[in-house]
């Protein structure tokens, strides 16, 4: 989506007098503007936009830091003029870490609107290997830019991508952590892993769509078995290894040699991925090795109590996600009081990517004010 669609959007709203309740006074034209800027920026990538133009380049520093003996690397954008605080920025799955092309330019849009950014590396997302580890490295992340007093600021805010939204809520409310936390966006994240699991296997959205739900990648099943084989043994992840690389290479690939050759273990879990009856799902779960479900009850945010989180949530979902429905951001607003979390659901939004229509743009621009706003916060 470019920056002349986005302009098409908010010229479109003026004509409507839908955005009068924005333009009240001058910092919520300001805002609006720089929401319009920052979106193009988003769109064009490496390439030029207006933003570029308009904001001095931001830098870019190595940030290794330690807590409590605990090691971690991350990047640090510096803004020409800091003037809405912190915000940690986490990866989603992506073996490139912290240095992920559009991550990079995610950050660099981010910093250019003044906010601080820090991009820690987080092993287990970038291994394909998701569980609390990553919630405890993010709430590390949250003690140490809270605490370093370069940074300078008592406003901190977090981003989380899909997978990672799960970690980070866990991260933000640790009794620690909870009240160093302004705010947190999180981009097509989930609420229920059971339901998760039920829909990128079989397609069934239960508390959302059910079966007439949009239907799943069908890649997404062995993307989430990948995540998962760091707790079977040796022998069952290798050969599952094998057989996702296969699968993910070519759908129709026989993998029954690799399949016949698989533990007890490795067996549970491929059995509940090819699985296709919605019903059976609990059922092969309770099969799965006791470490791994251990792992899922504690990553799954309908199992916990969401009270303990004090930051304010910004959720931004498409209505047509085919890897996490939209149903589990929906979910997720409902479990917290009233007004503590906003939902901003953008159509054509698929999963993290934008699609070119310009129907995004209305959404997705309003979506930035509200983070824009939320940054100005004291």
């Amino acid at each position: 989506m470019g920056i002349t669609s986005v302009t098409r959007v908010v010229t479109l709203l003026l004509a409507m007098g839908l955005t009068a309740p924005l333009l009240a006074g001058c910092s919520s034209i300001g805002r609006g503007y720089e929401a319009m800027l920052a979106l193009g920026d988003i769109a064009a990538g490496s390439e030029a936009s207006r933003l570029k133009r308009r904001t001095p380049e931001p830098t870019r520093e190595p940030l290794p830091y330690t807590v409590e003996g605990r090691d971690y690397q991350a990047d640090l954008y510096r803004p020409d003029e800091q003037r809405r605080g912190v915000m940690i920025l986490i990866h989603g799955l992506t073996e490139a870490g912290r240095r992920d092309t559009r991550l990079v330019e995610f950050a660099m849009t981010m910093s250019r609107l003044g906010f601080t950014v820090v991009v820690p590396d987080l092993e287990g997302l970038k291994d394909f290997s998701l569980d609390t580890r990553d919630a405890e490295a993010i709430a590390d992340a949250i003690r140490h830019v809270t605490e370093a007093e370069a940074l300078g600021t008592s406003r901190t805010s977090l981003a989380a991508i899909s997978l990672a939204v799960g970690p980070t809520l866990i991260a933000a409310m640790q009794d620690d952590t909870a009240d160093r936390v302004s705010f947190l966006v999180a981009l097509g994240g989930y609420y229920d892993l059971t339901d998760m699991l039920r829909y990128v296997t079989t397609g069934d959205d239960r508390g959302g769509a059910g079966e007439d739900a949009p239907p799943p990648r069908r890649e997404m099943r062995w993307l989430v078995l990948l995540s998962q084989l760091h707790w079977l043994d040796e022998d069952d992840r290798d050969l599952l290894t094998s057989i996702v690389r296969h699968k993910l290479d070519d759908p129709s690939a026989s993998v029954q040699t690799e399949v016949a050759r698989l533990g007890s273990q490795g067996k549970a879990a491929y059995d509940l991925m090819i699985n296709e009856d919605p019903d059976r799902v609990e059922a092969l779960m309770t099969q799965l090795p006791t470490p791994l479900l251990k792992e899922l009850e504690a990553l799954d945010l309908a199992a916990r109590d969401l009270g303990k989180l004090q930051a304010r949530l910004v959720l931004v979902h498409g209505p047509d996600d085919r890897v996490i429905p939209i149903s589990h951001s929906r979910r997720l607003r409902d479990a917290l009081p009233d007004r503590q979390a906003r939902l901003f659901e953008a159509g054509g939004l698929e999963h993290v990517e934008v699609s070119p229509s310009w129907r995004d743009g209305w959404s997705l621009w309003r979506a930035m004010i509200h983070v824009l706003a939320l940054g100005e916060d004291e």
